[in-house]
C-alpha cells in the first residue's frame, strides 16, 4: 500500500506541475486517431455504397427479357425449378417531345406488389401513386441529363411495337400515344437496367399501354450451381420459343445478371477512392503517432534525473513507469473523446466522387462501432505511449560524466582535424586536448598516436574524407544516430517524410494514369465525334457525302460464342466432343452440350466508307477501335480482343480461339491484336472483340445492329455538327463509358491527396529537424569548443536536413513508384484500358531539388541557434 502511495503521489506531482504538456499530448494523439478512425468510416461508406444499394433497391439475381407481350411466357419463366420469387414487367420506349434533339427513352412498370424484387430507392420528392395514370418516378442520372427535376412534366410519344422492330430500318414518326407525365420523384437503383429503362410509371398506367417487351426479374434459391441450373433451362426454354422475324437483331431470351455487372462497372473507382483514402490515413497515422511517441519521450526524458532519484530511494522501473502513465490518464480520457469526434463528424461526408451517386440512404450516417472504437483507442494509445517511453527513459543510465554522451562526435572531430585536435589517451579526460586545439576549416593529417592516431580505424576513415568537414559531420548526424538511442527509435519522423514521399509519388503516378484515360477518349476506344444509332446504308452514304464530315465507319455490333472447356478456358481448337444439349456455361451463354460450354462474348465489324475528301479507307483507319497490341484485323480468320476477354479466357496476340459458326461448324481465329472501341452494346468496357465484316457474318448470332461512327472535318465544331444531324438521327456525341465516367467523376481528389501526403511530409520533416536540434545543440557546443567558427555550427543543421531530405526522396521515389504501378495495373485492369503506366515526368523532376529545398527551409531556424549558440553557457549547463 505504501508503494501505492508514492506512485499516487508522483503521479499528482507529475500532473499539477506538467499539465499542460499532458493536455497538449492528448489533443495531438485525440486528433491523429480522430483523422485515421474518420477517414476509416469514409472507407467503409464508400466500399459499401453499392451494396447497399443493391440490397436497397432489391436488385434480383437474374433478368430475363423478351421482346413481346406474352404473360404466359413469364409464368413459364417464373415455373423453372430454382426460382424463388419472380417480378413480371412490361417494357416500353417513348420518344422525348420537348428535346432539342431526337432522343428516346426506356420506360418500366408493372404490377405494384413487386415482391421484393425491383423497388428503386426514392431519393427526392416521392414515389408515383399506384393509382395515378399520369406519375412516374426518374432515375436522377436521366434527369440530370434531360434537365428533368421533381414536378415537372415530361412529355413523350410512344413506339408501338412494329416501330420498336423497325429501328433498323426507319419507322418515322412514332405511331404510339402521347403521353405527358409528371416526375414525383427522382430514383437510384444499382444495376444496368435503370440505365435501360431509366423511367418507371405506376400499375394504373402500366395496365393501359402496349409494351414491346417483358422483364421478368427473378430471385433464386440458395446454392452454388442453383444459377447454372436456372440458366441452362432459360437456354432450353428459349431455343424452343418461335421468333419474330422483324426481331433478329435480339436473341430469344436475353438473361443477365444486374447486379454483376453494375459491380463490375464501379470496381475501379472503388479501388481508386479507396485506396487514396487507405493510404492517407496510413501516413497521417504513422506520423501522427510517430511524432506523438517522439513528444512523450522528450516529456518523460525532462525529469529522467527524477526517475533516477527514485531509484535511488527503492522504486522499481515498473512503479516509476506506473507514476507517470497514471498522471497521464486525464490526458488519455481527453484524446478518447477527440479521437471518438472523428467518426462522428465523418458521418457527414458521403461517399467521394461518383459513388456517391450509389448511396441508398444520403445524409449523416455515424458509425456507432467506429465512434466507440476510435474512443478506446486514443486512450489505450496515450497510455502505451505514456507508459513505454517512460518505462525507455527510466532504464537509462546515468551520466558518467558531462561529455560522454558526446565522446563519439569530438572524437570524430579530432581524428579529422589534424595532431593538435586529438584527445588523450584516457577517453574520461577529452579536456586537456581540448585546450591545445587549432581553428579547423577543413580535414587534415590525423594524429599519430592515441584513439586519434594513424593506426586508428577513426584516423583511417578520416583520412578518407574530403571537402569541409561540416559537410561530413552533418551527414555523419543524418545518417548515425545517438549512442543513447535504441535502434528502434532512430529516426521515426525521418521515416514519416520517407512515407510522406512514397504516397506523393504513388497518389502522382495513378493520378497521372487517369488524367491520361480521361484527357484522352481514343485510350478508352473513342476516336469519333459522335455516334449516330439505327444507322442505315443510305445515312452512311449521306454522311460521306456530307462536307462537314472527314470520315465515317460502319459499325456492326453482335454476339458471338467464343468455345470453352470444362474450367472456363478458351478452345485454342474446335473440340471433337461434340454435345447433344445446351451447355450451363451460366446467363447468356450457348454451348456444344454439358461437356463443351460456350460463353457469349459482344463482336463488332468496321466497315470504313470512302468520303469525298478522301480516298479508300480499310479498318485501320482514323474512325474505329484503338489497337493497344499488335494489329487490327485485316483477314478472315483474325480476331482482336478487349483487355478484359483476353484476360477472361486466358489469350494473347498470336494465340487461336474457336468461335462457334452460325451454320454449326466452326471458326477458328488468330488473335492478332489487343485493344478496345465504342460499347453501343452497353456492355463492359473491354469485354467485346473485333473481326472483319464477312467473319462477322460467320459467327454472328443474331443480326447485326448498326450505328455510324463519325468525325468531322477540322474547321467544323463537333459540337453544331450533332447539333444539326440531332434533328435527323438519333446520335451520341461520346459519353464516356461508365467505367471512365466514374474514374473521371473523382475530380480533384487525387490532387487534393498529393497536397495533403506533401503537406505531411513537410511536417515530418520539419519536425525532424526540430528535435534532433534540440537534443544535439551539446554536441554543437563540443565542436565550437575544438574550434568551429558560428558559420561552420549553423552548416551543420543545413547538411543534415538536406542529406535527410535526400534520403526520404531515395528511398520513397522508386517504392511510390513500385505502388504506383501496381495499384494502375489493378485500375486499368477493372476498367477494361490499356495498363501501360503514365509517368509523372515533371513531379520526378521537381521532387529531388523541391526535397532540399523543404529542407533547408525547415532547418533555417535550427542553423540560426546553432550560429548563435554559446557553448559555455551549454556545457555548463550539463
Amino acid at each position: 500500500m505504501a508503494v501505492l502511495g508514492v506512485i499516487g503521489m508522483i503521479a499528482r506531482s507529475e500532473l499539477r506541475r506538467r499539465w499542460a504538456a499532458l493536455v497538449a499530448l492528448g489533443v495531438l494523439i485525440g486528433m491523429v486517431v480522430a483523422v485515421v478512425t474518420g477517414t476509416a468510416a469514409l472507407v467503409r461508406r464508400t466500399a459499401t455504397a453499392h451494396d447497399r444499394l443493391e440490397r436497397a433497391s432489391s436488385v434480383a439475381d437474374l433478368q430475363v427479357s423478351y421482346f413481346s407481350d406474352d404473360p404466359e411466357l413469364a409464368r413459364r419463366v417464373a415455373a423453372i425449378p430454382g426460382v424463388a420469387q419472380a417480378w413480371a414487367g412490361v417494357g416500353m420506349v417513348g420518344r422525348l417531345e420537348d428535346q432539342p434533339s431526337l432522343a428516346y427513352i426506356g420506360i418500366i412498370g408493372g404490377p405494384a406488389d413487386h415482391r421484393g424484387l425491383y423497388e428503386p430507392v426514392v431519393v427526392r420528392g416521392h414515389g408515383y401513386d399506384p393509382a395515378a395514370p399520369d406519375e412516374a418516378v426518374l432515375d436522377e442520372r436521366a434527369a440530370a441529363r434531360w434537365g428533368v427535376g421533381v414536378g415537372d412534366t415530361l412529355r413523350l410519344r410512344l413506339l408501338t411495337p412494329s416501330d420498336f422492330l423497325s429501328f433498323d430500318t426507319g419507322f418515322g414518326t412514332p405511331g404510339g400515344p402521347v403521353l405527358k407525365l409528371t416526375i414525383t420523384g427522382l430514383t437510384r437503383m444499382a444495376g444496368e437496367n435503370a440505365r435501360q429503362m431509366p423511367l418507371a410509371v405506376s400499375p394504373a398506367l402500366a395496365s393501359r399501354l402496349d409494351p414491346v417487351s417483358t422483364a421478368v426479374m427473378l430471385r433464386l434459391e440458395p446454392g452454388p450451381r442453383t444459377v447454372a441450373a436456372v440458366s441452362t433451362a432459360l437456354r432450353r426454354l428459349g431455343d424452343g420459343l418461335a421468333r419474330d422475324p422483324l426481331a433478329g437483331e435480339f436473341p430469344a431470351l436475353q438473361v443477365s445478371r444486374p447486379a454483376t455487372d453494375g459491380d463490375a462497372r464501379i470496381a475501379a473507382t472503388q479501388r481508386v477512392l479507396v485506396t487514396g483514402l487507405v493510404v492517407f490515413a496510413a501516413v497521417v497515422g504513422v506520423a501522427g503517432l510517430a511524432a506523438a511517441g517522439q513528444a512523450f519521450y522528450r516529456h518523460h526524458a525532462a525529469s529522467a534525473h527524477a526517475q533516477r532519484i527514485e531509484a535511488v530511494l527503492g522504486l522499481t522501473g515498473l512503479g516509476r513507469a506506473g507514476a507517470r502513465t497514471l498522471a497521464a490518464l486525464p490526458a488519455a480520457g481527453l484524446a478518447g473523446v477527440t479521437a471518438a469526434a472523428g467518426p462522428l463528424i465523418a458521418g457527414l461526408l458521403e461517399p467521394l466522387g461518383p459513388l456517391a451517386g450509389v448511396e441508398p440512404h444520403p445524409g449523416y450516417a455515424p458509425h456507432v462501432a467506429l465512434v466507440c472504437g476510435a474512443g478506446a483507442a486514443g486512450l489505450l494509445i496515450t497510455l502505451l505511449l505514456a507508459g513505454g517511453t517512460a518505462a525507455r527513459t527510466g532504464r537509462r543510465p546515468a551520466d558518467p560524466g558531462p561529455l560522454v554522451p558526446r565522446l563519439g562526435m569530438a572524437a570524430l572531430a579530432a581524428g579529422a582535424f589534424g595532431p593538435a585536435a586529438r584527445f588523450g589517451s584516457s577517453a574520461l579526460s577529452p579536456l586537456p586536448a581540448v585546450s591545445s586545439l587549432s581553428p579547423v576549416g577543413s580535414a587534415a593529417a590525423p594524429a599519430a598516436t592515441g584513439q586519434g592516431g594513424a593506426g586508428s580505424p577513426l584516423a583511417r576513415g578520416a583520412a578518407c574524407m574530403r571537402g569541409p568537414v561540416w559537410l561530413w559531420i552533418g551527414t555523419a548526424f543524418a545518417l548515425g544516430r545517438r549512442r543513447d538511442r535504441s535502434p528502434a527509435t532512430r529516426r521515426p519522423a525521418v521515416a514519416g517524410a520517407a512515407i510522406g514521399v512514397t504516397g506523393l509519388v504513388a497518389a502522382a503516378t495513378i493520378a497521372a494514369g487517369m488524367n491520361r484515360l480521361v484527357d484522352e477518349p481514343q485510350r478508352y476506344g473513342w476516336n469519333a465525334d459522335l455516334e449516330i444509332t439505327d444507322a442505315r446504308p443510305e445515312i452512311v452514304n449521306r454522311l460521306a457525302a456530307d462536307p462537314r464530315v472527314a470520315a465515317v465507319s460502319m459499325l456492326d455490333a453482335s454476339t458471338a460464342t467464343i468455345e470453352v472447356d470444362a474450367e472456363g478456358r478458351a478452345l485454342r481448337a474446335p473440340d471433337p466432343i461434340q454435345g447433344d444439349g445446351p451447355g450451363d456455361a451460366g446467363p447468356g451463354a450457348i454451348g456444344r452440350g454439358d461437356t463443351s460450354p460456350g460463353e457469349d462474348v459482344a463482336v463488332y465489324s468496321l466497315a470504313p466508307k470512302a468520303t469525298t475528301r478522301a480516298g479508300p479507307v480499310t479498318s485501320t483507319g482514323a474512325v474505329g477501335w484503338t489497337i493497344f497490341e499488335g494489329a487490327a484485323p485485316r483477314g478472315l480468320n483474325e480476331v482482336v480482343l478487349g483487355p478484359r476477354a483476353a484476360q477472361r479466357f486466358d489469350l494473347g496476340v498470336g494465340s487461336t480461339v474457336s468461335v462457334a459458326a452460325n451454320d454449326g461448324g466452326h471458326a477458328v481465329l488468330t488473335v492478332v491484336g489487343i485493344g478496345v472501341g465504342p460499347v453501343p452494346g452497353g456492355e463492359r468496357l473491354g469485354e467485346s472483340m473485333l473481326v472483319e465484316p464477312a467473319t462477322l457474318a460467320r459467327v454472328q448470332r443474331t443480326q447485326p445492329l448498326r450505328s455510324a461512327l463519325v468525325r468531322a472535318v477540322d474547321p467544323v465544331n463537333p459540337v453544331n455538327l450533332a447539333a444539326a444531324l440531332g434533328t435527323e438521327y438519333e446520335l451520341d456525341v461520346g459519353r464516356p463509358p461508365t467505367e471512365i465516367a466514374n474514374l473521371g467523376g473523382i475530380g480533384r481528389l487525387p490532387a487534393l491527396l498529393q497536397t495533403v501526403l506533401a503537406a505531411l511530409a513537410v511536417a515530418a520533416a520539419g519536425h525532424a529537424a526540430g528535435t534532433t536540434w534540440r537534443r544535439r545543440h551539446g554536441e554543437l557546443a563540443i565542436l565550437r569548443t575544438l574550434g568551429f567558427t558560428p558559420s561552420q555550427t549553423a552548416r551543420i543543421p543545413l547538411t543534415t536536413s538536406c542529406v535527410s531530405a535526400a534520403l526520404a526522396v531515395a528511398v520513397g521515389l522508386p517504392a511510390g513508384m513500385l505502388i504506383g504501378r501496381l495499384v494502375w495495373w489493378e485500375i486499368a485492369t477493372a476498367t477494361g484500358v490499356s495498363a501501360d503506366l503514365a509517368i509523372p515526368v515533371r513531379m520526378l523532376a521537381v521532387l529531388p531539388p523541391a526535397a532540399i529545398a523543404v529542407g533547408l527551409l525547415v532547418a533555417a531556424l535550427p542553423a540560426w541557434r546553432a550560429w548563435r549558440l554559446l557553448p559555455g553557457a551549454v556545457l555548463r549547463g550539463e
